[in-house]
C-alpha cells in the first residue's frame, strides 16, 4: 500500500504490446550497432564514444519496455479494483512552452470518510470544475478519465 497518493497513467494492453515491440526492436537494431562499430575502421576514440551512445540508448529502451508493462499491469489492477468519482478542480495553473499547452491541475478526490489532494499535469483540461476518476481508496492510486 502506498501513503502517498500515486497517479496510473492509464495504458491498454495493446499499447504495452506496441511499446515493448518498438523498444525491443530499437534495442535490437542498437545491439547490432555495437557489435558492428569496433569493425566501422574509425578512430578509437570515436568508436568508444559511439558505444557509449548506443549503450544509452539500449538504457533508455530498457526503461520504455519496463514502463510499458508497469503502467498496464497497474492500469489492470485499478480498473478491477477502483471505482470511478468525480474530483473537484481546486486549481489549475496553464503554461504555455510555445508549442503546446500544459495544465498543472490541483484536485480534490473525496472518499467516504475523508479524501486528499493531487496534482495532474495533462494538455486535454478545457476548464472543467470538476473531473471523472478512477481511485482505489485501498491502495491510494488513482487516474483521471480523459
Amino acid at each position: 500500500m502506498t501513503t502517498t497518493p500515486a497517479e496510473v497513467v492509464l495504458t491498454n494492453p495493446a499499447t504495452a504490446v506496441a511499446q515493448r515491440a518498438f523498444a525491443g526492436t530499437v534495442a535490437a537494431a542498437l545491439a547490432v550497432g555495437v557489435v558492428a562499430l569496433p569493425f566501422s575502421g574509425g578512430p578509437w576514440w570515436a568508436i568508444v564514444l559511439s558505444e557509449l551512445v548506443v549503450l544509452v540508448g539500449v538504457f533508455v529502451m530498457y526503461r520504455v519496455w519496463s514502463s510499458a508493462g508497469t503502467s498496464a499491469s497497474r492500469t489492470t489492477a485499478l480498473r478491477a479494483r477502483g471505482t470511478a468519482t468525480t474530483a473537484e478542480v481546486v486549481s489549475s495553473t496553464k503554461d504555455f512552452d510555445g508549442e503546446s499547452v500544459t495544465h498543472e491541475l490541483k484536485l480534490w478526490i473525496p472518499l467516504e470518510d475523508s479524501g486528499f489532494e493531487v496534482h495532474h499535469q495533462c494538455n486535454h483540461y478545457r476548464g472543467e470544475q470538476n473531473l471523472e476518476v478512477l481511485v482505489d481508496p485501498a491502495d491510494r492510486t488513482w487516474a483521471v478519465l480523459h
